[in-house]
């Protein structure tokens, strides 16, 4: 049987905000189901965001993370920005 499976997009821009809450917010040693619980989101969500590509995560998903560490999304976007300014953009690659 042939692969028809389509190739995976991948935008950087959500690449890049998974690997800063990975680096930054999941680095206690903590489970997935601990940082599910300490963010208020489904564990499976933490998982994802974990993945070496991340995932495209949804606003709604950032703003209740954001909210739960005491932090104002405007805030996390300019942290975001510090750290990968250079690697940030609109685009995507595909695996």
């Amino acid at each position: 049987m042939a692969n028809n499976k389509r190739p995976k997009r991948i935008y950087l821009t959500s690449k890049y905000v998974c690997k800063y809450l990975s680096e930054e917010w999941l680095t206690d040693g903590k489970s997935t189901r601990e940082y599910g619980r300490l963010y208020g989101v489904h564990y499976h969500t933490i998982e994802k965001i974990m993945e070496k590509d991340g995932y495209n995560i949804p606003l709604f998903t950032l703003s209740i993370m954001c909210f739960n560490k005491g932090v104002r999304l405007s805030d996390f976007f300019k942290m975001v920005e510090d750290k990968y300014s250079a690697k940030l953009n609109d685009t995507f690659i595909t695996k």
